[in-house]
């Protein structure tokens, strides 16, 4: 660690690392690997160099990753991300109270998603403000409001299983474009292979509907399925289904034509030899 940051940093910080190596030899040498994984877990950690911002009790302020900065700007940074943090977190309090107190807490619901939507990717308040958008949807009996507050939900934090049931019943046309979102959220939270096939049933639903609009995200979905039916489910003919419906959607880039055309070329050579 560079001393120039080390030294001014602990005036203001605890500094705690941890180390997450691919060997296996490696692995062994990790004192305590189970909290590692815990904690990944927690702070939604996708890759290294991930650098976490965090109170004395645990609460996120904020994260950041490798700056081509110098150490002195850099934790000018990392000071920046701690305070907007902090602030960040006392509206999250403060919005707590008000719902808590409120008369129509189903009002005070659609202005945190209204704020909701506006918030910057990676706010520490947006899992607090998720929270009340999603206690005001389970409070109100009108349906335009419930997917108003829904689509605020999912946008931020992603749609759990419950919500996707529940987005099932109250969009099941893809009117409203919810079917679009989850499927989105489905594949922004892919970990594994093993989770590929819900993706590919999600996206096959939203097919389903007849009503997918021709943009950017129904075209990665698309492209997606197809190339995780070629290249990891060994599904060779579903491959090819999802490469022609991204052909039909057109629009797509040059990255993604490549992709396409490379599935239904292969398929079209395997139909001639058999």
């Amino acid at each position: 660690m560079h001393s120039e940051f080390y030294t001014a940093a602990q005036n203001d910080f605890v500094l705690v690392s941890l180390d997450f190596p691919q060997g296996e030899d490696a692995k062994a040498a990790v004192p305590n690997p189970q909290r590692n994984d815990e904690l990944q877990a927690k702070y939604g950690v996708q890759g290294f160099p991930t650098v976490m911002i965090v109170s004395a009790t645990g609460e996120a302020y904020g994260q950041t990753g490798y700056q081509d900065l110098d150490p002195a700007d850099y934790l000018a940074d990392v000071v920046t991300i701690r305070d907007t943090g902090k602030k960040a977190l006392v509206a999250v309090r403060e919005l707590e109270a008000e719902f808590a107190d409120a008369e129509d807490k189903v009002a005070v619901a659609v202005r945190a998603a209204g704020e909701l939507s506006e918030m910057e990717s990676g706010s520490p308040a947006i899992a607090g403000y998720a929270d009340i958008v999603r206690q005001g949807m389970a409070l109100t009996e009108s349906r335009s409001t419930k997917i108003d507050l829904l689509r605020a939900a999912v946008m931020a934090t992603g749609a759990t299983e419950d919500e996707i049931k529940l987005i099932s019943e109250l969009d099941p046309k893809n009117e409203h474009g919810l079917m679009v979102m989850v499927v989105i959220s489905k594949m922004n939270s892919l970990g594994s292979i093993e989770d590929l096939p819900v993706f590919v049933a999600l996206a096959e639903k939203l097919h389903a509907t007849g009503n997918v609009t021709a943009n950017e995200d129904s075209r990665t979905i698309y492209v997606s399925c197809a190339f995780f039916c070629a290249q990891h489910l060994d599904d060779e003919a579903n491959a090819k289904v999802w490469a022609q419906r991204a052909d039909d959607l057109g629009g797509l880039d040059e990255r993604m034509q490549e992709v396409i055309d490379d599935i239904l070329e292969e398929a079209t050579e395997e139909e001639s030899d058999f």
